[in-house]
């Protein structure tokens, strides 16, 4: 991804998800203004590492540190800084992750609403063409569109509520404790990176899609491909921002037993 084909307002939607994803660490600082310091430090450091990484890694160009660049990617930052110095870690975090869950939840909850569409669609598809000799491409094509929306959307929700797929031999017997130890280390060693790496493909990928306002192969398909390929950083900052209240639980799970 090369920094000057994004916006500067998606740098800055960068820049407030990089200090989200940070912001559960900050509850295990002592004081207003530690909390604001640990949180600067760690977002310097983590920042640095992660320009190395992509320097030497394959296929992943680092972004050019211009002067805009680093205006708008540190705002947030800064302002996010400026919140921990007035409430602190814990006070924050408090504020912070249930405005997080109940976003992540009602779009979970949107995708109840968009299995029923599908349904509905499906089976008129079903009918148009059985009964009356009518196969709409566009109709089928909507099956597809929705399906996709109802997974992307629901990725975050799933996380939140634990109906994801997980290996849990040895984490459904272990203590608070060591679930928010697993918890908090699952976030910051596999999700956030994950995330992180997949928005940074998939943002130049979806603005390629914008640019030429990419529609259906069939003439009478849905001219919409760009939008639903816009559900894919959405469903990675859905994932994440789930990752981070579940990864603020565990900080706060972790303080209280300390």
């Amino acid at each position: 991804m090369q920094g000057a084909t994004i916006s500067p307002v998606l740098w800055s939607a960068l820049g407030l998800l990089y200090a989200l994803a940070l912001l559960p660490v900050t509850a295990f600082a002592r004081g207003r203004a530690m909390s604001a310091l640990v949180f600067l430090v760690l977002a310097a450091g983590v920042f640095v590492a992660a320009i190395l990484f992509a320097h030497f890694a394959v296929d992943i160009d680092p972004p050019k540190l211009s002067t805009e660049f680093i205006i708008v990617f540190a705002a947030p930052i800064a302002a996010l800084a400026a919140a921990l110095a007035v409430w602190g870690g814990e006070g924050l975090l408090a504020k912070a992750a249930p405005l997080i869950e109940r976003l992540v939840r009602g779009l979970g909850r949107v995708s109840i609403v968009l299995v029923l569409a599908m349904a509905a669609i499906q089976f008129s598809a079903v009918i148009l063409r059985y009964v009356f000799g009518v196969n709409l491409i566009a109709v089928q094509e909507s099956v597809t569109y929705l399906h996709g929306a109802v997974f992307l959307l629901a990725g975050g929700y799933a996380l939140l509520t634990d109906d994801h797929v997980r290996v849990d031999i040895f984490y459904r017997d272990a203590g608070p404790r060591k679930k928010a130890v697993v918890d908090l280390a699952g976030f910051y060693l596999l999700l956030a990176p994950f995330c992180f790496v997949a928005l940074w493909a998939a943002v130049p990928y979806v603005a390629n899609s914008w640019a030429v306002r990419e529609g259906s192969v069939e003439q009478s398909g849905i001219k919409g491909v760009y939008l639903l390929k816009t559900l894919i950083p959405i469903y990675l900052t859905l994932l994440l921002l789930a990752g981070a209240a579940l990864a603020a639980r565990a900080a706060a799970i972790l303080r209280k037993s300390g």
